[in-house]
């Protein structure tokens, strides 16, 4: 976790115990402050994504029984370790992201 609270579910060095063979493509779970208007949130996740040239493509949003969190789930594909590794650092630096996996 970081200065603001967030965490990183899976930092990219594997997935279950496997080892990532690259490029990988899955899905990505960003839960953010559920006070944040849902378009500056994704809109945050979205420059992440192309400012590291990750493809994405928007899947899903739910929000939490009380509303004080909402998930927004992209399917990204990741060419390399050292962009992953990019990634997560980057996620890291939303303040409204609670995690990620």
């Amino acid at each position: 976790m970081n200065s603001n609270g967030n965490g990183i579910g899976n930092t990219g060095t594997n997935f279950d115990g496997k080892e990532i063979d690259f490029p990988v493509t899955y899905q990505l779970k960003a839960v953010m402050l559920g006070t944040e208007n849902d378009d500056d949130s994704k809109e945050k996740l979205v420059n992440v994504f192309n400012e590291l040239e990750i493809a994405h493509k928007y899947a899903d949003k739910k929000l939490s029984s009380k509303g004080a969190y909402v998930s927004f789930t992209y399917t990204i594909t990741v060419t390399n370790r050292q962009q992953m590794d990019a990634l997560y650092a980057e996620l890291k630096k939303i303040k409204e992201l609670k995690f990620a996996v």
